[in-house]
């Protein structure tokens, strides 16, 4: 008779961020699963207003302990508030601060003590247990990163299974013979479900089984200690409604019509663009000049209002990496756009934002690019159309001084021809466009020919 497999459970936990009413519901709802052990993935401090409790709640029951990005930046307070007090949003200023002013002194050496990952092996499986990614701390990894970057983190975590959180998403992908696994979030949970989310491991042998779970909290208790310890209103909202605080300012923002959305928007822009001292002229004829190269191929890419929106802003930001220097300015404004708190856009459109700045020169998009790896499919697409477009709108300003004014498109199966209306010399601006056609040509899947209508002389 075949001896039978023995397996074993894992309560797998993330992301608690300081909400003590929802980690032990977690831990009881847990207990009646008979879980052999429990792991934490990090993140422990945040909105909720328990962090002692919640470091010596997980000291006590979790048997492998990670630290997370919040967890680095809370240590790091003392040492960057001067930084974050010019570039984080307030509210969020406000949980750093407050989480360094009230982590007691076993909580932060808890906290310094703890890895960035750990290996477990379970049966015949290999488990690595990252907060972010197997790359990255803060690398957010979620049901729309591409199969092609998941790919790249399996070769490169040399493992049989990933778990991770960081992201708030609960979810599992099988991709080249290794599972990822994010249980979601016990104490802040997005999607517009305030449960506690956690998962629960069975490995068999070199198999796994896993189950997403969510249970319900006294979140009244959390409402009320947020509001005893001083903590912004925003915070409540974000335990009751299940979202980020940039998924409830998006919300303020979809509650405005259209145009004064975009307006709003738009007007934070240039505020950003002036700060960091644009060169004005350059930059509305480049974003004059994509925004008309959009139009004339829209029957090609089908994009709408919104892409053409993301278009808009990242030409207006794309040379903002300047007023750092010229050497890698495009990288600096993608890092400006990501990092200023002042840009109304939820997380992943700011991404694509900055990407599609970044890519406006230099290398071409690669799922090895921070960020960009993290996108879908349809987003990295997007990002590659419009960066596209940005680039050759870029060549066509060569030299700065308005040569191009203004632009017909014929598209065909195999090209595209763009025929540009001149006002004097434009040797410049078409090589300079023919040059940085690449990304433009892999996108829309045909070769770019350039012409000149107007005079040259």
């Amino acid at each position: 008779m075949a001896r039978k497999k023995r397996s074993k459970t894992i309560a797998l936990l993330s992301d608690v961020h300081g909400n003590l009413p929802a980690l032990e519901a977690v831990l009881d709802d847990a207990a009646h699963r008979e879980v052999a052990e429990i792991w934490n993935l990090g993140d422990m401090l945040g909105y909720g207003p328990f962090p002692n409790e919640v470091l010596g709640r997980l000291r006590e029951v979790a048997k492998v302990n990670i630290v997370g990005n919040y967890d680095r930046k809370v240590l790091d307070f003392a040492r960057k508030r001067d930084k974050w007090k010019r570039k984080k949003p307030p509210a969020k200023y406000i949980a750093f601060q407050w989480n360094d002013a009230h982590l007691d002194a076993a909580g932060r050496d808890f906290l310094t003590s703890l890895p960035e990952q750990a290996r477990r092996m379970v049966g015949g499986l290999d488990v690595l247990l990252v907060h972010g990614s197997p790359a990255s701390i803060d690398e957010l990894l979620n049901s729309d990163t591409s199969r092609q970057r998941f790919g790249e983190l399996a070769r490169f975590a040399q493992a049989d299974v990933v778990v991770c959180g960081h992201s708030h998403e609960p979810f599992v992908r099988h991709i080249d013979d290794v599972w990822f696994v994010n249980p979601g979030s016990v104490g802040r949970p997005e999607a517009g479900d305030w449960r506690a989310s956690y998962a629960v491991l069975e490995f068999s042998g070199e198999n796994l089984k896993v189950g997403h779970r969510r249970v319900p909290y006294d979140i009244d208790r959390v409402a009320r200690a947020v509001h005893a310890a001083g903590l912004p209103g925003e915070f409540i909202d974000v335990f009751r409604k299940g979202k980020s605080l940039d998924q409830l300012q998006d919300d303020v923002l979809a509650g405005t019509g259209g145009d004064e959305r975009s307006d709003k928007r738009l007007e934070a822009v240039l505020v950003l663009a002036s700060d960091c001292q644009y060169e004005r002229e350059h930059t509305h004829q480049v974003t004059k000049l994509a925004l008309e190269i959009f139009d004339a191929l829209k029957e090609v890419h089908q994009m709408g209002p919104e892409e053409r929106f993301r278009l808009h802003c990242a030409a207006l930001l794309h040379d903002i990496g300047w007023v750092e220097g010229p050497q890698g300015h495009h990288k600096t404004a993608m890092k400006l756009i990501v990092s200023d708190p002042r840009l109304p856009f939820r997380r992943s459109e700011r991404q694509m934002i900055a990407l599609i700045a970044r890519y406006h020169r230099k290398a071409l998009p690669d799922v090895r690019h921070k960020y960009y790896g993290n996108l879908s499919d349809a987003e990295q697409r997007c990002v590659r159309v419009l960066a596209g477009i940005l680039r050759v709108a870029d060549g066509l300003d060569r030299s700065h001084n308005r040569v191009v004014r203004g632009i017909v498109c014929q598209a065909s199966d195999c090209r595209v021809v763009m025929t540009c209306d001149v006002r004097g010399p434009a040797d410049a601006e078409l090589a300079a466009a023919a040059k940085k056609a690449d990304l433009f040509s892999e996108a829309f899947g045909r070769l770019l020919e350039l012409k000149v209508a107007g005079r040259q002389g």
